[in-house]
């Protein structure tokens, strides 16, 4: 009778053992999935904030662009003018207005150019940023599904007991 109860008391041992250790790799298999979501969402929050940066700096640039183009034309347009009066052409001449409004028509190319860049900038920026962002918080999304459908501490319990009880020991 002795045996069977050192026997029980030896069973009894390795099911609390056994139990504690399912316990702990439970609440860190909880710990890993609720961590790597929140990552995952931390991730997506610094692609948002990373992307309105990005923009802002695509708009600064191409201010200075603008403004670049702005000095660049009224310093073409004065030297045109200064030319024009050296070779005795006034701005009352026809091929002198031609070539001034070709040289403003110019400008205003280089600007609508640098306005459709800057909106197609724009675009690949935010575009590329709510791609990421959907798949970081998709991510998040799939790490907490797993969280949820990982086998719970008692069903891995009733494996450890059913295992006990059929004689294939744990």
């Amino acid at each position: 009778m002795g045996g069977a109860l050192g026997g029980v008391l030896f069973t009894g041992g390795t099911v609390l053992s056994t139990a504690a250790e399912l316990l702990g790799q439970d609440a860190a298999e909880e710990e890993y999935y609720q961590s790597m979501a929140a990552a995952a969402e931390t991730q997506a929050r610094l692609t948002q904030e990373n992307a309105a940066r990005n923009a802002r700096y695509i708009v600064e640039d191409a201010a200075y662009q603008n403004n670049e183009l702005l000095r660049d034309y009224s310093s073409l347009l004065g030297r045109q003018k200064t030319a024009l009066a050296a070779s005795g052409l006034t701005s009352a001449s026809a091929t002198a207005q031609m070539i001034l409004k070709n040289s403003r028509l110019n400008a205003l190319l280089d600007q609508e150019m640098l306005n459709e860049n800057l909106e197609r900038e724009i675009y690949e920026n935010n575009f590329t940023a709510n791609v990421k962002m959907e798949q970081q918080y998709t991510q998040a999304q799939q790490y907490r599904r797993a969280e949820k459908l990982r086998p719970s501490w008692w069903s891995k319990m009733g494996g450890v007991l059913g295992g006990l009880f059929s004689g294939r020991g744990y």
